[in-house]
């Protein structure tokens, strides 16, 4: 009697620890947990009040069709539930529902019988309210939608590129601007079509761009259409490879070959007329004329041994060909003089460098061509003319033109005096290196002189 008084007492106690368990793991679910008996609310944990608005005590007694927008939606919401629980144990939907103050929400919903028979219409249900998450969805598929309008219909080539530079993505454009159809080119190498000679600049580019995420890179390089021709395509890209979001390197290409043929057209134009202004000088004072064309030459070597780009160079070359264009206002009775030119005369010859720049300022070259014609006789240490400037104040390009105009000059006759020797020449400008002369343009000249790039015939630069 008294064992089994014992075993009541322990099994009324275990109840109670069960009942105190399922109801702090019902307290401790942030979704509406509700259980149904013939589709009415028998019981509802407190989060239902977070989900619907409604306090538990509100909704117990009641069928589900509080919870719904509508007669209609309630009954086939009941037959999907009672047909699939039917079938199987647990029955899982998104459906829409509504709160307590008339707002329309969409809810997860879990349905799971109890007990093994359905015909007991027991069942507990779970909401979860994704309604938030339902509108960041939508705003994202917006988003995307409004993103792929974007890139299928931009007139760019816009492609996404892994860490090998395996293309795994590019936009329709690719067919109008380079003949291929996109699936043709995924999963192809995004070299696979790159001229040879510029392979190392994409492939270096590419390198360091994997190197610094988020970091712009701006590459141009000859690809190879489908028809067989070359296309000049310069690209944009940055390196998302970090972000999971995109995991990928984003170039944006176009086609610039017909600027880039634009600008070399336009560019030969600037150097043909620089040279026909050259020539032209020719016949009013054929040893300017004659250096000019030298200097510039000479200039575009140095500037290439120094790695200038080859925008750089151009602009260097047509500055040597026009920097004594001022001279076209120095009396030919000076230009020509045989003999020692005095004082007074020698002002006048100097007064060609702003007689030059006051030429040039005028046009519209996209190289600083008149600052070259007004301060390539200026020296790093302030002693040149006409404005004594020094230092950094003197521009890379006038610091080449000093020391080649110098060296030209030197070396060639000129009625006012004798062809230097090229031991003068030389001794020149290594007692100037550091002081007059830049001592890395310096350094270049010897290296040319004395390498015999350009031979000395006879006191002049054979070319």
């Amino acid at each position: 009697m008294i064992k089994h008084i014992i075993e009541q007492k322990q099994a009324s106690n275990r109840l109670e620890e069960l009942e105190s368990l399922e109801s702090s793991i019902l307290a401790a679910i942030l979704h509406a947990v509700i259980g149904l008996h013939e589709r009415r609310i028998v019981f509802a944990n407190n989060a239902v009040e977070s989900v619907f608005g409604w306090k538990p005590e509100e909704l117990i007694g009641k069928t589900t069709r509080i919870l719904y927008r509508s007669e209609a939606e309630y009954e086939t919401i009941g037959k999907y539930f009672y047909s699939a629980l039917d079938r199987q144990q647990t029955y899982i939907e998104e459906f829409p529902c509504r709160h307590k103050d008339g707002r329309d929400i969409v809810c997860l919903m879990s349905a799971s019988r109890i007990g093994e028979k359905l015909e007991e219409k027991k069942i507990v249900v779970i909401y979860e309210n994704i309604t938030e998450r339902k509108k960041a969805e939508e705003k994202l598929r917006e988003s995307e939608k409004r993103f792929r309008a974007l890139i299928e219909n931009s007139s760019d080539i816009i492609q996404v590129v892994d860490s090998e530079g395996v293309i795994r993505y590019t936009s329709p454009s690719i067919q109008r601007v380079m003949g291929y159809k996109p699936e043709e080119l995924i999963g192809r190498l995004s070299i696979d079509v790159v001229h040879r000679d510029d392979l190392p600049l994409v492939t270096n580019g590419f390198e360091e761009a994997l190197q610094k995420p988020g970091v712009p890179l701006i590459t141009v390089c000859r690809c190879k259409h489908k028809d067989g021709t070359w296309r000049v395509i310069e690209g944009i890209g940055i390196n998302y490879l970090d972000n999971p979001a995109i995991n990928g390197f984003i170039p944006n290409m176009h086609d610039i070959t017909d600027r880039k043929r634009a600008e070399e057209k336009l560019e030969r134009s600037f150097v043909e007329l620089a040279e026909t202004v050259s020539r032209a000088m020719k016949f009013r004072d054929p040893y300017t004329a004659g250096h000019q064309r030298r200097v510039a030459e000479l200039a575009r070597l140095v500037g290439e041994k120094m790695g200038l780009d080859k925008d750089r160079l151009m602009g260097l070359y047509i500055g040597g060909l026009l920097h004594d264009i001022g001279k076209c206002s120095t009396p030919e009775s000076i230009l020509s003089k045989p003999g020692k030119l005095i004082d007074e005369e020698w002002a006048l010859v100097h007064v060609h460098a702003k007689q030059g720049y006051e030429i040039l300022d005028g046009a519209s070259f996209p190289w600083p061509v008149a600052d070259m014609a007004l301060h390539h006789h200026e020296r790093l240490d302030g002693s040149g003319y006409p404005d004594g400037i020094s230092g950094d104040e003197l521009s890379l390009e006038n610091r080449i033109l000093g020391v080649c105009d110098v060296v030209e000059s030197m070396i060639s006759f000129r009625p006012y005096r004798p062809a230097r020797s090229i031991e003068e020449v030389l001794e020149e400008i290594k007692d100037g290196k550091g002081t007059k002369y830049d001592p890395a343009v310096v350094d270049i000249m010897l290296q040319i002189i004395e390498g015999g790039e350009f031979e000395i015939e006879k006191g002049r630069l054979k070319m």
